[in-house]
């Protein structure tokens, strides 16, 4: 499997490296182990002082970050410069907040002093997906390095630069030699390095079937997990919302990043007395959303990650137009730009039809009617993901009481859903377990050690 780099605007290759062998995966693991047995005698003052430093970095490189995105993943620049300044965000946070979590934690017992600490482990091996590949890359080592952890990143093959470039602001930032590097490595290579005991813990973001498949290495293995996997969050619209605040949060959530977002607002579900205005309102939003070249800033949506993508994704709203939906705007674009396609929005959608049942990772947004609170919850429920969901209305004890049926690891109210560094973000069901960000995310590859001393 190489490591390439394709603009897909331009259809053409920016980027090329051959997987790593064996050899070269050992040795850097073998630095990486041997720079964590000097990072975790750091003092966390001094660790978080390092991680800022990267927030520094990351604000005076955003313009390339944002081109690096732009050209290997279609991100437009504008959205890929509000990442980079989202990754900084995240380093100040943990830079701020890490010291005092990290301090010891007093307890009573039967002895005379309990105390808790949390103590570093050993190298985090993070397998990240090319959708946000700098936020989602930095929400799993900085919180590794605030730790006193190593890290080791399997980047998607799709996103090379963005690797190398990340592996560039660690070295900047003064971490230690090898205490973080890109492994350009195989699938069978990942099993092996998943099985190697410097290796005590995997982050992963992506799909399910990914998710399910490294869970059953680490499981073998007895390595701990964090997972973020797929994800068909619904976004609810009562009767009582302010619909013009709702169509604009929704068409955000659907359509930034061309839809390719586990966190996107991917099954609207408005009840019946707005249904028709909110329609109207959402369609005319969407068919104003600008597209074409991400490197211009006045593009809000760019092209799909590649040409498969935006096929796959027309397979599913062709089924599901088959199935009985219609089409309201958008689809496929032309030849000239195979990997570009057009805001969609579908209604009278079928349940069992693609849109409906199946993850989909692009921009089309299926619309459908609920009449009443109990309806609205079964429809949000009936899926085997459970990452993310919003509710609009101006009931707030209706609000709280939908929230509390939902069955995700996170709800919006009068919002859209994001990740923030404050904020533990995970899934239920096929949407992953652990959490990543804020003391959660901290803790999560820590060892949470009991200290007890007893009188004699």
């Amino acid at each position: 499997m190489a490591y390439i780099g394709f603009d897909p605007w331009r259809q053409q290759q920016v980027a090329a490296f051959k997987e790593m062998d064996d050899y070269e995966v050992g040795e850097i693991t073998a630095k990486a182990w041997n720079s964590f047995t000097e990072w975790r005698r750091v003092q966390p003052v001094e660790r978080c002082r390092v991680v800022e430093a990267m927030a520094d970095i990351l604000h005076r490189r955003r313009e390339r970050i944002a081109e690096i995105m732009a050209s290997e993943m279609g991100k437009p620049v504008t959205q890929g410069l509000a990442e980079a300044d989202k990754c900084a965000l995240l380093c100040r946070w943990y830079a701020k907040h890490a010291p005092q979590l990290l301090l010891s934690d007093r307890r009573n017992s039967s002895a005379a002093v309990s105390y808790v600490v949390h103590e570093s482990q050993g190298i985090i091996l993070g397998i990240m997906p090319w959708n946000f590949p700098f936020w989602q890359v930095f929400r799993f080592i900085v919180p590794a390095f605030a730790g006193g952890n190593a890290a080791l990143l399997k980047h998607a093959s799709a996103v090379p630069r963005s690797a190398l470039e990340i592996e560039e602001i660690v070295q900047m930032a003064g971490f230690p030699e090898g205490l973080f590097r890109t492994l350009f490595a195989s699938h069978s290579q990942v099993e092996s390095i998943i099985a190697d005991n410097r290796i005590r813990g995997v982050s992963l973001t992506g799909s399910t079937a990914a998710g399910k498949r490294i869970a059953s290495v680490a499981g073998a293995n007895l390595k701990k997990m964090v997972m973020e996997l797929g994800g068909s969050d619904p976004f609810i619209v009562f009767a009582d919302a302010d619909i013009d605040r709702a169509v604009k949060a929704g068409v955000f959530s659907r359509f930034q990043n061309g839809g390719q977002s586990c966190i996107a607002a991917k099954r609207i579900i408005v009840h019946a007395d707005v249904y028709d205005e909110f329609r109207t309102k959402f369609v005319s939003a969407v068919k104003a959303l600008r597209c074409g070249d991400p490197l211009d800033p006045l593009t809000d949506v760019g092209p799909l990650v590649n040409a498969a993508a935006a096929e796959e994704l027309e397979r599913q709203l062709t089924l599901t137009i088959r199935s009985g939906a219609r089409l309201l705007c958008g689809g496929r674009a032309g030849r000239e730009h195979p990997a570009l396609f057009i805001p969609a929005v579908v209604d009278e959608v079928a349940d069992s039809s693609p849109l409906a049942c199946e993850e989909t990772f692009g921009p089309a947004a299926p619309l459908f009617r609920f009449r009443n609170p109990d309806e609205a919850v079964t429809m949000a429920n009936t899926t085997p993901y459970g990452l993310g969901a919003t509710i609009w209305t101006a009931g707030e004890k209706l609000a709280t009481g939908i929230a509390s049926a939902i069955e995700t690891g996170t709800v919006a109210i009068n919002g859209f859903v994001k990740s923030e560094p404050g904020l533990p973000f995970g899934g239920v069901k096929e949407s992953g377990y652990g959490r990543e960000l804020a003391a959660e995310g901290l803790f999560e590859f820590l060892n949470v050690k009991t200290i007890s001393t007893f009188r004699p």
